[in-house]
């Protein structure tokens, strides 16, 4: 091989490489691992998104449920709860709460170690059913705009309305 072909061929491979260094800068500039942009993306990341976009959506239909309950739609008690320390609420208008903490647990019963039914978050609103007096303070019966029902403490959503 002649001295010349040498020399090209080095000034190709120069050339490429740096060609290549370039193109690789500019592409990865466009995203970062973990980020909305990078397709590649890790499973606390989509559970995260997945879940505050529900959460968002729970949110819109419970408020959606809220309007249409006090629009005169009218809606049954099915309180199941034989507890002595019930108050049932029997006022002809639909009283609802709203969630004031980030993230509230609705529970099969009043108590912090009952089942939980579902999981709601702050805004949401809650139709109201009733209220019971336990050891660790007061409960509400409330329904969610999907309709499961269960108990939610006082302290962490508003007072009936």
């Amino acid at each position: 091989m002649s001295k010349s072909s040498v020399i090209i061929l080095i000034i190709a491979a120069v050339v490429f490489t740096g060609l290549g260094f370039v193109v690789g800068q500019v592409m990865a500039e466009g995203s970062n691992p973990g980020s909305a942009d990078d397709p590649v993306v890790s499973e606390s990341y989509v559970d995260k998104l997945v879940g505050d976009r529900a959460s968002a959506l729970q949110t819109q239909i419970d408020e959606i449920m809220a309007v249409l309950d006090s629009n005169g739609s009218t809606t049954s008690n099915n309180d199941n709860n034989t507890d002595n320390n019930t108050d049932d609420n029997n006022s002809s208008s639909t009283q609802t709460v709203s969630v004031t903490a980030d993230s509230v647990n609705i529970r099969a019963s009043a108590s912090t170690s009952a089942e939980i039914v579902t999981t709601v978050s702050s805004g949401t609103v809650l139709t109201y059913l009733s209220q019971s007096s336990q050891s660790d303070g007061v409960w509400y019966n409330v329904r969610t705009s999907g309709g499961s029902t269960g108990w939610i403490r006082s302290d962490l959503c508003s007072s009936p309305q």
